[in-house]
């Protein structure tokens, strides 16, 4: 999912987890990437065009280039089509590097200081939201692409095993190759594996370790028995 749906979704997400969205004031808050393209928005007001009007007319009162100049959240105070309005901005980043992602505007007629927190707070749960959405496409893509491996190497233990079931009846290359539908060369880059990682030269070393290995179990079991009884 690109940057700019990843944050309309994780937005959305925040802003509706909202519970009351009832305010006293004319309130819109906004979400806005980092070039100040509107992603999304929640209003108690009708009017939606809030955001272009300060873009527009407020240029040198700009709480979104001020807040992205000092990295913290900033409120100014301006005239929208001849009313009061507080305009608080805060940017949130990417955890990890930092960068700049966004920003949180909300738009209100409430003079108080009580936005500055909500916008911070907002900011602050977008940046972390990301963050763990980002982490977990992250998760996910390493399974997704780790799975095929991860089948291999199980499928390659079960011939292992299959192999040396066969070296152990005294089978040849060719007759294993044969019961296992697979190439002679198969079996022998199996073989040669097996020697490198068991630490063995032979095959009747294989098929001593093989069966000491199988009598250890044998006795472990015994011993569960006699636990139990």
């Amino acid at each position: 999912m690109e940057l700019r749906n990843q944050i309309i979704y994780i937005s959305k997400k925040v802003l509706n987890s909202i519970k009351n969205f009832e305010f006293n004031f004319e309130t819109t808050i906004f979400i806005f990437d980092k070039e100040l393209n509107v992603l999304y928005a929640k209003s108690n007001d009708e009017n939606k065009d809030l955001s272009k009007l300060v873009l527009e007319e407020s240029v040198e009162n700009n709480a979104f280039i001020l807040s992205s100049l000092q990295n913290t959240t900033v409120k100014t105070n301006n005239q929208i089509s001849g009313k009061d309005f507080s305009v608080i901005s805060s940017p949130f980043h990417e955890n990890k590097n930092k960068e700049l992602q966004g920003y949180v505007g909300i738009f209100t007629t409430d003079d108080s200081e009580n936005f500055k927190m909500i916008s911070e707070i907002l900011a602050n749960q977008i940046s972390y939201e990301l963050h763990v959405y980002r982490e977990k496409l992250l998760i996910e893509e390493i399974i997704k692409t780790d799975r095929p491996s991860l089948f291999t190497r199980e499928l390659q233990h079960k011939v292992d095993l299959r192999i040396i079931q066969n070296i152990t009846q005294g089978l040849k290359d060719k007759e294993i190759a044969d019961n296992l539908n697979i190439s002679v060369s198969t079996v022998r880059n199996h073989i040669n594996k097996l020697f490198e990682e068991l630490d063995v030269s032979s095959r009747s070393q294989l098929i001593s370790l093989h069966y000491e290995n199988k009598l250890h179990e044998i006795l472990h079991e015994v011993k569960m028995e006699n636990r139990n009884l």
